[in-house]
């Protein structure tokens, strides 16, 4: 009876993580990675061929998971894909990780991994970064079966969920040595590398290989790479990692997102409650809990936290790698308290505040993913694409109309700094689009969309062209529209007077 009291209650979470999940999948544009993921997503699609790059982008295991749910779309192009159909199956993903918590009851107990279930189902980070189209949830997740398998010694599907890891994001060897650290100092036996450690490792290399390697049989032998090249990939990564390029923020940068984030005109954002009964179940775990497994489960989520904090570059979604293992712990926590609390009334008026602060965790999400989900004020939005892109998709695509070439005419894009992102997603049905970070010997065009720097070189050169605008991408990057005046003038024709964009 327990037991389908158990899966009945899972079942119940899993629900309530897919109802915060699912709904409104497309209601803020694609962010500029998501934009790349889905480009590298298309040549998966549409020619079956996914080549790994050592430099940028992570690995392929979104790309493939979403090929089915893109099938279930119906959408038979790219250019019919909207952003809700790529975003589908992190959410799916982001959704399982609640009963997947399943897999610790024997060492935490189940009442901890319910209560966990609950916060993950819950949880304002998990949730939001559930509706993107980027690797970090199919990371957290993989994770999780990997410290499961470890656990339940499962070798073989340890080395599955390894090999996922790897073929997910770099990062991966952060939980890796976190767990390894973690290891060492709570096994009260002398650590041995023995047959089901080398199983595993022998998997995990096939996996990985098999995943960021396997789709090279289309391309010509010469451009196949060699796969000890992706150990290239910590070259650039490390260069990030010092905080060199963009991205650079204080050590305590998530703890204040993620604990205590207060702007005015916005609610309160705190998953404090996480933080605080994590803390308690890493200290006070209950007697159905293993301990040594508690105390591992503590380290390796204090090693991952401050690791990811010491490291200068810093993008919010990493967080859910430590904030995954503190759902847990927060989950143990909840069970210490009811299990110290001596009589019933006691226990269930802990379990009555338990959950009506966790209410509060939900209502947090809702205002997360659906009120303020495009506001600078959130603390899980950044560097976010803004609403007047798709402006600009409509705008682009009203012009093509009235031209004669219509989707095939010549549009020139001028970045200064590359980061056009998502522009190729938006503009993704012109065929004769080109992108450059200089100006070009030629710029002339039916459309050229110029970030301001290329104003006073480019003006010159466009005398047939009117500028019809600025069009903002993200709250720090506008670009100017200039159309030729002889498709501007049949187009005004067609539609009427237009306003200047602000």
């Amino acid at each position: 009876m327990r037991r389908f009291a158990s899966a009945g209650l899972a079942l119940f979470l899993l629900g309530l993580a897919l109802l915060l999940r699912l709904p409104q999948l497309g209601n803020r544009p694609f962010h500029a990675d998501e934009a790349v993921h889905a480009v590298k997503f298309r040549e998966l699609w549409e020619h079956g061929r996914y080549r790994y790059d050592p430099n940028e982008f992570h690995g392929p295991t979104i790309y493939y998971a979403a090929l089915p749910t893109v099938a279930a779309s119906g959408h038979k192009t790219f250019v019919a894909l909207q952003e809700a159909d790529l975003r589908l199956v992190i959410a799916l993903v982001g959704a399982a990780l609640v009963p997947l918590f399943l897999l610790l009851r024997k060492p935490l107990g189940t009442s901890a991994v319910l209560w966990a279930g609950l916060f993950a189902a819950l949880s304002p980070a998990l949730v939001f970064y559930s509706r993107y189209f980027i690797q970090e949830v199919f990371l957290v997740v993989f994770t999780l079966v990997f410290l499961a398998s470890v656990t339940l010694k499962k070798p073989i599907a340890a080395g599955i969920a390894a090999g996922l890891m790897v073929a997910t994001k770099e990062t991966a060897v952060l939980t890796f040595f976190a767990a390894g650290v973690a290891w060492l100092l709570v096994s009260r036996k002398r650590p041995t590398l023995g047959r089901s450690f080398w199983l595993a490792l022998g998997v995990a290399i096939t996996v990985a290989c098999v995943a960021l390697y396997g789709c090279y049989r289309p391309l010509p032998t010469e451009a196949r790479p060699n796969p000890l090249q992706y150990f290239q990939a910590y070259t650039p990564w490390l260069h990030r990692a010092a905080g060199e390029e963009l991205h650079k923020n204080p050590w305590f940068d998530y703890l204040e997102r993620f604990f205590w984030h207060r702007r005015e005109g916005v609610p309160l954002w705190s998953e404090s409650l996480i933080l605080l009964l994590g803390i308690f179940g890493a200290l006070k775990p209950p007697t159905t809990a293993e301990r040594p497994f508690v105390r591992f489960l503590a380290l390796f989520t204090l090693f991952l936290t401050v690791g990811y904090s010491l490291i200068p570059y810093k993008t919010p979604w990493c967080a859910l790698n430590f904030l995954m293992p503190l759902t847990l712990l927060a989950g143990v926590g909840v069970a210490g308290l009811i299990e110290r609390a001596a009589k019933l009334p006691a226990k269930a008026l802990i379990t009555g505040l338990i959950l009506l602060a966790s209410a509060h965790l939900g209502w947090l999400s809702y205002q997360t993913s659906f009120v303020h989900f495009a506001s600078n004020k959130n603390p899980y939005v950044f560097s976010p694409t803004v609403p007047d892109v798709v402006k600009l998709k409509t705008r682009i695509e009203d012009l093509a109309k009235v031209h004669p070439d219509h989707e095939k005419l010549v549009i020139k894009v001028l970045s200064k700094d590359g980061y056009y992102w998502p522009l190729p997603w938006y503009l993704r049905r012109f065929e004769n689009i080109g992108y450059w970070t200089q100006l070009p010997a030629d710029p002339d065009a039916p459309l050229v969309l110029a970030s301001p720097e290329f104003d006073e070189a480019l003006t010159p050169k466009l005398k047939d062209h009117i500028m019809t605008g600025f069009f903002a991408l993200r709250p720090d990057a506008s670009y100017e529209l200039f159309v030729k005046m002889n498709l501007w003038e049949p187009y005004l024709k067609q539609r009427g007077p237009v306003e200047d964009e602000e």
